[in-house]
């Protein structure tokens, strides 16, 4: 059984509800243990919970499944979230003064709490970041005016808002399905960080999430997140018009979409030649036909969501495509014929850190759960409880068998605690992420001092709802199906 620091990540998609546990290598790699997830169609649309009952036993039983699967309670997750009213907004905040003054930290907290401040009707932020300062109305711009002596000084920010209700329905399903929220993130934003590289954030690209019911299109120049839109088609879409058109269920449609994809575009491929579904022979080209035109839609919209950022012609790096529907076959060629203008795109199936697959039920090269990988390599904090003496005399010797004990040596005869404290030293000092100092009693992190600032705020949200809302549930009622 490893137990130490064991970090638990959920997410909450359009399809299923699905939840990772591993650890973090001291190196960055991700070594994955158990994974476990339920169906959400039921429960979860465009990634907003809307019956929240069928959400927390979902929920529920995701982390008891992991728990047998770890022989461990698990008490404590990381989330991610993303949902078709996720969107960013560029902000600016100005200060004037009467002499020429210095730039301190005193004045860029002061923006940024401004900014912070700031109503946004109907939504709230879970995230802001700075991105440039112009300095006495200048035509360059200042990613760290600090120590800079000026008149005026403009800061832009980026705030990624969500609609209120869609973050206290998340909160309240987590509480009644019993589980603490250690913190949360902004899906797309952690995926770009696990995958993209310095190199496509700095020249400019696209990154674009296909998944299942919505689309998330990120833009990224000088290093710097500029834009994020969530379009609410998805490729299930495809699966539902297969099923429709061809008079199929749902189940035989996806299989179809998986095998042939956009068949059409395969030269030599006989399009009249034909398969069995649902007692119908169906040729290739009806498959293809549907599939294609369906999905250049789809292509379409992040065609424009792309161009809406105005910074179509300045991403140099092209696009960068993962998610569920990301593998649809010869889908690099619609992006292709769609955006001629950009490279062609890049697919990820994982995130670049690595992973080790010690978990068999894994699918893996699935694009679909990079974005959990991305959100599990943000966990710092154990998520699980060893059991206490008296459940374990209650174990069974088969169940002994299947436990692991950390070793107490390395190989080189040296302490295996000491190796496990340098892991815990690096990590928290890898210059990728940067050091992280608290903000104040609300649980989020700010960047270390200085005009680069970013603060995530799904901590302070979830607590705020959960101790100053309406109580929802019935603490004693059993939510396991």
């Amino acid at each position: 059984m490893e137990t130490e620091k064991l970090i638990v990540a959920i997410e909450l998609g359009s399809s299923k509800i699905s939840g990772v546990a591993g650890q973090i290598l001291y190196d960055g790699t991700l070594k994955v243990m158990a994974y476990a997830f339920r169906p959400s169609s039921s429960c979860i649309r465009h990634g907003a919970v809307y019956n929240l009952d069928k959400t927390a036993n979902a929920i529920a039983e995701v982390i008891s499944r992991l728990d047998a699967m770890l022989s461990a309670k698990i008490t404590k997750v990381y989330i991610g979230y993303n949902s078709k009213s996720l969107r960013s907004e560029i902000n600016t905040v100005e200060r004037s003064f009467t002499v020429e003054t210095v730039i301190n930290q005193e004045i860029i907290d002061s923006m940024f709490g401004e900014c912070e401040s700031k109503e946004h009707t109907g939504f709230q932020i879970l995230m802001q970041e700075s991105l440039e300062y112009v300095v006495d109305h200048k035509r360059g711009t200042e990613t760290d005016p600090m120590g800079v002596a000026c008149t005026s000084l403009s800061g832009n920010y980026l705030s990624i808002l969500l609609k209120k209700q869609i973050s206290d329905y998340m909160a309240q399903c987590f509480s009644m399905a019993g589980i603490t929220i250690l913190d949360g993130f902004v899906t797309p934003v952690v995926e770009a960080d696990a995958i993209l590289t310095e190199e496509e954030k700095h020249q400019g690209c696209a990154f674009v999430d296909y998944g299942a019911d919505t689309t998330t299109v990120s833009v990224y120049k000088n290093g710097l997140l500029r834009y994020l839109r969530v379009i609410p088609l998805g490729s299930n879409l495809i699966t539902r018009d297969l099923a429709a058109v061809l008079k199929i269920d749902e189940e035989q449609a996806e299989k179809l979409k998986c095998t042939y994809g956009l068949c059409t575009l395969i030269g030599g491929q006989d399009m009249e030649e034909t398969v069995i579904a649902g007692g119908h022979n169906i040729t290739l080209k009806e498959i293809g036909d549907i599939i294609e035109a369906r999905n250049e839609e789809i292509v379409k919209n992040v065609a424009a969501v792309i161009k809406a950022s105005g910074y179509y012609d300045l991403l140099y790096s092209g696009l960068i495509v993962t998610g569920g529907g990301s593998k649809l076959r010869q889908l690099d060629q619609v992006f292709y014929s769609v955006m001629p203008d950009l490279r062609s795109p890049r697919f990820v199936v994982e995130p670049s850190c690595g992973v080790i697959w010690n978990e068999p039920l894994w699918k893996k090269g699935d694009g679909s759960q990079v974005s959990l990988l991305s959100v599990m390599s943000k966990g710092t904090e154990n998520c699980c409880e060893v059991p206490k003496m008296d459940e374990i005399e209650g174990v069974s010797t088969a169940d002994f068998d299947k436990m692991e004990m950390n070793p107490l040596f390395n190989s080189y005869g040296e302490s295996a605690q000491a190796d496990r404290d340098r892991e815990q030293l690096l990590r928290a000092d890898t210059p990728e992420s940067g050091k992280t100092v608290p903000s104040g009693n609300d649980g989020t992190e700010v960047k270390e001092p200085g005009g680069k600032k970013r603060k995530n705020y799904f901590k302070r949200i979830f607590d705020n709802i959960l101790n100053t809302g309406e109580k929802f549930f019935d603490s004693d009622q059993d939510f396991k199906s």
